[in-house]
């Protein structure tokens, strides 16, 4: 089977992204304040990982709830405001409006810590983020049901409510591939992997992902976030295919947001050190 015979056959047409969009637009219209009139748009991606009260545990990838809010204070006062992922797809594919300084946070891997602080916080600022979540942690958790802020992982049920709220949307993070291993980064195509072989994996675990959110949420994302921030081109090309309208990269610099649904792939995000500062963190961005 040759690699346009494996598109055919697993991904999903084009047609289910026109009628995705169709609900986008009709969803929430005429809701978003202070609007950009240019064309292109300047935006920056935080991406933030686990959060704990514990100032010891503070590092890389790990934030105090104290050090959050004083984030989404300090960009208020600069007047960014945060946007969610539908907004952003409206902007591009339907003519929507953006504030004029957005700014999306992203939380990955999905931790019970993300439901346990930055909700309130969120809320208490009317914000909203996206969280990308890794499926077999997720499936692990919701059969232990332990819930543990330094520990553990969302369950389906607290995916389910988190989605019906306005302030989280989430991402496919994948259902197996947030891992490293001699077989593979990641979401990376391995050395000696034929692209067959790579697109077969690479879809099979993106599609197994995709349909345990159907059968506990009801919906599928229309985010993918890539593990580490690995990816191939054929990686892009299949979740194109199969109706991603947005994915998100780990790779560090400010995105331009034009009309071209392109510059909605591989965005480019900041990772929250909890080491530095606010002011710190944020002079680094020039924001």
């Amino acid at each position: 089977m040759n690699t346009k015979t494996v598109f055919k056959k697993f991904l999903a047409p084009v047609i289910a992204i026109a009628v995705l969009l169709a609900a986008l637009v009709a969803k929430n219209s005429g809701s978003f304040p202070a609007f950009n009139e240019e064309e292109d748009v300047d935006l920056p991606v935080l991406m933030y990982h686990c959060v704990l009260k514990d100032t010891s545990r503070t590092g890389k990838y790990t934030i105090t709830p104290q050090k959050f809010e004083e984030d989404l204070i300090y960009l208020e006062e600069k007047g960014y405001q945060t946007v969610s992922a539908k907004q952003l797809v409206r902007y591009v594919y339907a003519d929507g409006q953006l504030p004029e300084k957005p700014v999306i946070i992203t939380f990955d891997d999905g931790m019970y810590n993300n439901y346990e602080y930055i909700l309130p916080i969120l809320q208490k600022h009317n914000a909203c983020a996206v969280f990308s979540i890794v499926g077999s942690y997720t499936d692990e958790y919701t059969e232990s049901n332990i819930t543990h802020p330094a520990y553990s992982y969302l369950r389906w049920c607290d995916v389910k409510e988190l989605s019906e709220t306005p302030y989280i949307e989430f991402g496919n993070h994948s259902y197996g591939f947030h891992t490293i291993s001699n077989a593979r980064y990641g979401t990376q195509k391995n050395k000696n992997e034929s692209t067959l072989d790579y697109i077969t994996a690479f879809h099979q675990d993106t599609q197994k992902m995709q349909s345990v959110f159907y059968s506990n949420c009801n919906f599928r994302p229309i985010i993918y976030t890539y593990p580490f921030g690995s990816y191939s081109r054929d990686s892009t090309r299949v979740l194109k295919k199969m109706g991603f309208l947005i994915t998100f990269s780990c790779t560090e610099g400010i995105n331009r947001i034009t009309r071209d649904s392109d510059c909605l792939y591989l965005l480019k995000r900041y990772n929250r050190d909890g080491r530095l500062s606010t002011r710190e963190f944020f002079s680094k961005l020039k924001l």
